[in-house]
């Protein structure tokens, strides 16, 4: 996942948020490695729905208060994270992933999931 403008507008993977597009499906019981990344300043990244393990910063070890299981976690650079999907979430009421500074969420800097 990369944070960052995109046309003048915040985004992620170079797209706006978009209520009627789905950005990843993934399915019940999976667990996978999501590489998130900022190129032009720190944000807080939230993940609704899930839990997650911080695995690295920066391609280090994780700071003491990124140890334990998570739902956000400041992104300063790039930050590898395991993510755990325990929970469904159809297209009527997908989870949500996003920036936690209201300025950015409310301008793009947001996507949409399904767990099924």
């Amino acid at each position: 996942m990369m944070m960052r403008r995109s046309n003048d507008r915040f985004a992620i993977n170079g797209q706006s948020f978009d209520m009627g597009r789905i950005d990843l499906s993934l399915s019940k019981g999976a667990t996978e490695i999501w590489q998130v990344s900022s190129n032009m300043m720190m944000h807080p990244f939230h993940v609704h729905g899930v839990r997650f393990q911080v695995l690295a910063e920066n391609g280090k070890k994780p700071s003491i208060q990124n140890s334990g299981w998570k739902d956000t976690v400041l992104v300063n650079g790039r930050v590898d994270i395991l993510v755990s999907f325990e929970q469904t979430a159809d297209r009527a009421n997908p989870f949500m992933y996003h920036c936690h500074i209201l300025e950015h969420e409310d301008g793009g800097m947001m996507a949409q999931f399904t767990v099924t």
